[in-house]
């Protein structure tokens, strides 16, 4: 017997919750309705009852009085469901559906699937399903999937369709691939915003990701892995985004980890964060990108005839 999913291309074709990654995608909606600022405050008492379904924070505590930045550099799942309660059901799935979640990217490969979403009318879904969906569990995306929406913060707000082929040749001529915007999937002003929020939890929550002179934008999670009666113990999927340098981006990487070994550490900000910043400091070499301060001064020069 062959085993197709050895064929398969698992950025395109393999499903997995994204856990806390997602977070950011909740932030936007939040932020681009105008229902949230970075500042706003909120009180986490360490659980939220949405539907028939008691949320927790993934560590059960409660971390009190707190604001929309600090939620998300704390990877606060209570405080994240209270800002999809906020945006509401309509306008969330609404959100996750322009940053391409529940569609194919359209990349130029094979086997792309387009993920699992429940929404608002589906059989299937509930009201529970808005406060889990809000941190990255009960859908499904692919590591595509997941990269082209932070690529639309980088790109500050707009999605684009990825592709691989940079050109091709055709009756002797050279026919170049031309980025295609596909839409604005939240104003520049909310991409500026949220990258502020990104550099934030990268500095305070996953500094295992930081790069010495570098201001980096970036989220950890850790994701439960869903089996024939409920999720794994002991097994998780453990995932890095960011872009960098955080205002002037030059690469967006994901970087995701399959049942990392628990004796080491479950969490993704002693996993993947990691492995995300040893990955940047060689594409900071390898693009020869200079470092904050260094590319500051040069913009700052006057122009000279």
């Amino acid at each position: 017997n062959v085993d197709v999913a050895r064929f398969l291309n698992p950025a395109v074709s393999a499903l997995y919750e994204p856990g806390s990654i997602f977070k950011v995608i909740t932030m936007a909606a939040g932020l681009d309705t105008g229902v949230i600022t970075p500042t706003t405050p909120f009180t986490d008492t360490g659980y939220i009852v949405v539907g028939q379904r008691t949320i927790y924070n993934s560590n059960r505590t409660a971390a009190g009085a707190t604001n929309a930045t600090d939620a998300l550099a704390r990877s606060l799942n209570v405080v994240t469901a209270q800002v999809a309660e906020r945006v509401g059901a309509n306008n969330f799935y609404r959100y996750v559906r322009r940053f391409g979640f529940g569609d194919r990217t359209g990349v130029d490969l094979a086997d792309e699937v387009a993920g699992l979403l429940k929404e608002p009318g589906d059989e299937l879904w509930s009201q529970s399903d808005l406060g889990t969906n809000s941190f990255g569990q009960g859908l499904a995306v692919t590591p595509l999937q997941m990269l082209n929406s932070v690529c639309a913060i980088a790109n500050g707000g707009l999605l684009l369709r990825p592709y691989i082929v940079q050109a091709r040749v055709e009756d002797e001529k050279v026919l170049y691939t031309r980025p295609t915007v596909i839409q604005r999937v939240m104003s520049a002003q909310t991409a500026a915003e949220l990258t502020d929020m990104m550099v934030t939890t990268v500095e305070i929550g996953n500094k295992a990701a930081s790069v010495a002179g570098y201001e980096i934008a970036g989220k950890s999670g850790t994701a439960q892995i869903p089996g024939p009666e409920g999720y794994l113990e002991d097994q998780t999927i453990n995932s890095f985004i960011g872009f960098a340098p955080a205002h002037d981006p030059q690469f967006v990487l994901l970087v995701k980890l399959d049942r990392p070994d628990p004796a080491i550490s479950q969490w993704a900000s002693y996993t993947a964060a990691p492995v995300f910043a040893q990955i940047s400091r060689r594409l900071f070499e390898h693009l020869n990108i200079a470092p904050d301060e260094i590319r500051n001064q040069v913009a700052m020069q006057p122009a000279t005839n």
